[in-house]
């Protein structure tokens, strides 16, 4: 005979194993139902992180808009104020090549000329780098001498003037780029001018051109204090300069220049070893074998020995030169409208 207490335990026992297994299913789910909680919360704030990101985005978006449209303004006064400047500097280039020419025998008012010919070379370079920093570069695909470029670069920059600079050159005559010559003219100068400022108590300027594959390789060297880490990428930023006299706009045009050329414009320095500064650009080439009008140039240059020994000419002779001259020693019609002014007395 059962009783009941033999009757009631199996049931207890299957109680309690459905209540061990409610429980380990509610725990289940409550920790599933906390892992999603934890996962929305996550989701939550990520989304609020995002939120929070764009409205400074947009802010500063903003802000940079209207820096933007202040300084689209600022560029077209400055360009239009340069270019107002720019006419009476050519005059006065004009004049002082003129002066300097009169003053060769007067060694006192001919250094005195010169500081005033410096001067002026000086305001047409800022002159100069203002109008291509606000001018929209569209530049012509050709055949250049980088060679030819590279000695104008070299005797308009005042390397051969420079007290106490050796210049080394190491120029091939095969390196033909696909480019603007009017363009890179003045990037190479203006190269050749921040190497030459760099070491006013002396130094060896490098300059090489060479052909390598598919691109032309054009660097420029000092030998002056380097460039610190931590500047070399702001040197390239508009308006960026360490100079007491400087615009920060040099380098800025210069690498707008050669990227409009399908070109490269790269610096590498370190603090007591100089700063080189490389120009990459492509290749020019006709058909397999047969020079370009380029190479033509380059090879012409070489045998009437164009690329031969450095002149000291002053900075004011570029725009002297500009004005073109009759013949070989013979002035042209601004030198005798001068001479004929003051013959007169005018």
């Amino acid at each position: 005979m059962h009783t009941d207490a033999d009757i009631g335990a199996p049931e207890l026992e299957r109680a309690f194993a459905s209540f061990t297994a409610a429980t380990a299913r509610l725990e289940y789910e409550y920790a599933a139902l906390r892992a999603r909680a934890a996962a929305m919360q996550a989701e939550l704030e990520e989304k609020n992180r995002l939120l929070v990101a764009s409205v400074e985005r947009e802010r500063a978006l903003e802000a940079q808009a209207l820096r933007q449209s202040r300084l689209a303004a600022m560029g077209e006064m400055a360009a239009m104020l340069a270019h107002e400047v720019r006419n009476p500097l050519g005059a006065m280039e004009l004049f002082t090549g003129l002066l300097l020419q009169d003053l060769r025998d007067r060694p006192e008012q001919l250094r005195l000329a010169r500081e005033v010919a410096r001067s002026i070379t000086d305001l047409s370079h800022l002159v100069t780098n203002l109008l291509e920093f606000t001018r929209t570069q569209a530049p012509r695909r050709a055949p250049v001498d980088v060679g030819g470029l590279v000695d104008d670069a070299l005797r308009y920059g005042g390397a051969p003037c420079a007290a106490a600079i050796r210049v080394e050159r190491r120029l091939d005559a095969a390196a033909v780029a696909l480019g603007d010559g009017d363009l890179l003219r003045p990037v190479f100068t203006n190269l050749v001018r921040n190497a030459l400022e760099a070491m006013p108590t002396g130094g060896t300027l490098t300059v090489a051109v060479a052909r390598e594959g598919d691109v032309v390789r054009v660097t420029v060297a000092d030998t002056g204090p380097g460039i610190p880490e931590a500047e070399r990428a702001a040197i390239f930023r508009p308006f960026y300069t360490t100079r007491a006299r400087g615009t920060g706009l040099g380098l800025a045009v210069a690498r707008d220049l050669v990227a409009a050329m399908h070109g490269t414009l790269d610096v590498d320095s370190a603090p007591g070893r100089g700063a080189t500064f490389t120009v990459t650009l492509p290749t020019a080439r006709t058909g397999a074998g047969e020079p370009n009008q380029g190479e033509r140039d380059v090879r012409a240059r070489g045998a009437h020995g164009a690329s031969g020994g450095e002149s000291c000419r002053y900075p004011s002779e570029p725009g002297r030169e500009a004005a073109g001259r009759t013949g070989a020693g013979e002035p042209n019609q601004g030198e005798r409208d001068v001479r004929a002014r003051g013959a007169h007395g005018a």
